[in-house]
């Protein structure tokens, strides 16, 4: 890798969007259409799968049914309610597992990713990639979440590390922002070849 001042010895990946690509508008719409006013309640759970409870485990799925059948009057029934929530709204991210595969080779990894328990299970079953992680550290088990500078340093900890040797890498600027101040080595995820590029000749060129 090019970046030697300090030389990185782990990478921390964020899942969405980087590992996977995914559309946070899928499960809302599922679940809005089956509710008593479509409309409404569509524009009240945007964001439903990365709010700070849910992703942090503060609340449970059972919970956010309830809440959804009483602001909303959803008429699908619990069973019903978690098959939508767990039905896959995410695929691989073009290239990606190739890169995760050769990185390992060399590098202590990490995932740290904002994430619910019960999706969790479902990617945790779909992407074979992820065994080749030293640590995987998903918000809903450790109780906080990006970009809350815990998780950060719960992650340059994971990897046995310290910040400045750690590159994170994730789409979301605000995130790649705090790492940065707490002496991260950051890029900001656009896609495989974007970040084959920031890394630079290698084994993987």
């Amino acid at each position: 890798m090019k970046r030697t001042e300090p030389p990185i010895e782990a990478v921390i990946f964020d899942l969405f969007g980087v590992i996977i690509a995914f559309d946070n508008d899928i499960v809302p719409a599922r679940l809005a259409r089956h509710c008593a006013d479509p409309a409404d309640a569509l524009r009240h759970l945007d964001g439903l799968m990365a709010r700070h409870e849910i992703i942090t485990g503060a609340v449970t799925l059972r919970r956010v049914h309830r809440r959804l059948v009483d602001a909303h009057g959803l008429t699908l029934t619990y069973p019903q309610f978690e098959a939508a929530w767990l039905e896959p709204y995410s695929w691989p991210m073009p290239g990606m597992a190739d890169l995760v595969k050769v990185l390992s080779e060399n590098h202590r990894l990490v995932l740290l990713s904002n994430i619910d328990h019960d999706y969790w299970q479902v990617v945790r079953a779909t992407q074979p990639e992820l065994k080749l992680f030293t640590e995987l550290l998903v918000s809903c088990d450790l109780g906080c979440a990006k970009p809350e500078s815990e998780a950060f340093l719960r992650a340059s900890q994971a990897a046995g590390v310290h910040p400045e040797r750690c590159l994170f890498v994730d789409d979301t600027r605000t995130n790649v922002e705090a790492a940065r101040a707490l002496g991260f080595q950051t890029h900001w995820f656009r896609d495989a070849a974007g970040f084959i590029e920031y890394l630079g000749p290698g084994p993987f060129r």
